[in-house]
């Protein structure tokens, strides 16, 4: 395709007229996949996990495209397999959509990225483009594409196109709920969907840019911008991710502040917001977790000291993030000392695993630091996530109903919808201590407060 005339390939795109496979086919891979797979592409998703191989087949990934999916597995646009070859048979265009994680030196890990060069190597051939999604940092996708050249006979921009769309992906509307019946806070939009929100490419050439653009333009309806390299496409999504770890950092440290002045930080954000220019609500919480803001923001700090630039601010913005467990304990140890209990010989329910409120992912989760700095004082914790409980969990779960007996206190750490109706009267009755540390500003105090509970939230006064 590659070679081919850009009239030529413009009218086999329209036409859906191009065999696709999707490297990866996980959080991002593979709603990628699906909304291909329904415009009428032909897809192959390649992913190492046997278990997601089976689970893509035969329809039964949880979220919130599986009727989508389920009708493009029964209609065969989507075959998912563990064979790189029979992936690749046929294949003109390649979405590389794998993880890049942090090592331990908080540095992007890019073994997944080599592993798929590897895996595809032996199956590229002249005029196919690849198309990498992966979070990176500046000037990884030409790295991994030399690695690629260096186990072929091809070379980029000339015997194959390559380009860089960073994914843009949310699972849940972008809305942020409160039950605080005073400060009721809704950020406008929509429920962004993968259609729906847009992209931007850049290409190591202006060919592999306008075919990049024009496949997305396929299904995405909210236009696809061309950027003039792949490192601008690559450093765009650096900043829309560091964006918000700075500005969530902000509000967080706020919500440490304003409640000793005896302000609700809530309503501090609900009343700026009402300018209508320079301002954007970001909202504090119990952490920041989740594999693209706190990543994204170690990739451009490790960057910048190899270049001998010593990033402040982002570095600042990571350690507040970062601190926000210790500061859900801190809250927890002063009610605890109120009432002269020491927090050794305490029981706490936690409830959320999962990072992102009704999404079950658990990546960079705020509960696990959390887990390890109670652990450490003795804590013996109970964890409960519905969301999570049907997949294998690296933490013990408990199902909501026997979460609650014996414990001295709850902490609100994910805001799942199923938390919403929990039953207080009878909690309460389970409870030995009754306290809530609120991390979401998720909980009606009023109704707390009916059945004497002490309550407490990140951001608000005592």
């Amino acid at each position: 395709m590659y070679f081919e005339n850009n009239d030529d390939i413009k009218k086999r795109i329209i036409e859906s007229d191009v065999k696709i496979c999707v490297v990866g086919v996980g959080t991002i891979g593979l709603p990628l996949a699906t909304f291909l797979a329904k415009k009428g592409f032909k897809i192959t998703g390649l992913d190492i996990s046997h278990e997601r191989v089976n689970q893509i087949n035969t329809a039964r990934v949880i979220y919130e495209y599986q009727d989508m999916l389920r009708d493009v597995t029964n209609n065969h646009n989507l075959i998912a397999t563990t064979d790189p070859k029979t992936a690749l048979d046929g294949v003109e265009t390649i979405f590389i959509c794998v993880p890049t994680p942090l090592n331990k030196n908080n540095e992007m890990d890019i073994v997944n990225l080599n592993n798929v060069a590897k895996r595809i190597s032996p199956f590229l051939k002249k005029g196919m483009i690849l198309i990498f999604e992966s979070s990176v940092a500046i000037g990884t996708t030409k790295q991994i594409a030399n690695t690629i050249e260096s186990m072929t006979d091809f070379e980029f921009g000339k015997d194959l196109g390559l380009a860089y769309c960073p994914e843009r992906y949310n699972p849940t509307p972008m809305k942020k709920e409160t039950q605080d019946t005073e400060f009721n806070i809704h950020s406008r939009g929509e429920n962004f969907t993968v259609d729906k929100i847009s992209r931007v490419v850049g290409g190591i050439d202006e060919k592999s840019s306008e075919i990049a653009q024009l496949l997305y333009s396929q299904f995405i309806t909210t236009g696809v911008t061309k950027l003039s390299s792949i490192e601008a496409a690559e450093a765009t999504k650096l900043l829309e991710n560091i964006f918000r770890d700075v500005n969530i950092a902000l509000v967080n440290e706020l919500a440490k502040i304003f409640p000793k002045f005896g302000l609700d930080v809530f309503e501090i954000i609900n009343a700026a917001k009402t300018k209508p220019f320079a301002f954007m609500p970001h909202f504090p919480g119990a952490g920041v977790g989740g594999e693209c803001i706190p990543v994204d923001t170690w990739y451009l700090i490790s960057q910048a000291q190899e270049l001998g630039i010593d990033t402040k601010l982002m570095k600042v913005a990571r350690s507040v993030n970062d601190s926000m467990p210790e500061h859900v304990v801190s809250i927890l140890e002063y009610e605890f000392d109120k009432i002269d209990k020491d927090i050794s010989s305490s029981q706490v329910t936690i409830l959320g695993l999962c990072y992102k409120k009704n999404i079950p992912d658990i990546r960079l989760s705020p509960t696990f630091p959390l887990i390890e700095k109670l652990t450490a004082k003795n804590v013996n914790t109970i964890v409960c996530d519905p969301v999570y409980e049907k997949i294998n969990s690296p933490v013990k779960l408990t199902p909501i109903n026997d979460s609650f007996k014996n414990s001295d206190a709850i902490l609100l750490i994910t805001d799942h919808d199923d938390f919403q109706n929990l039953d207080f009267e009878n909690i309460s009755n389970d409870m030995n201590t009754k306290i809530i540390i609120d991390g979401r500003n998720f909980f009606n105090h009023e109704i707390l407060d009916k059945f004497g509970f002490t309550y407490r939230a990140i951001g608000k006064p005592e």
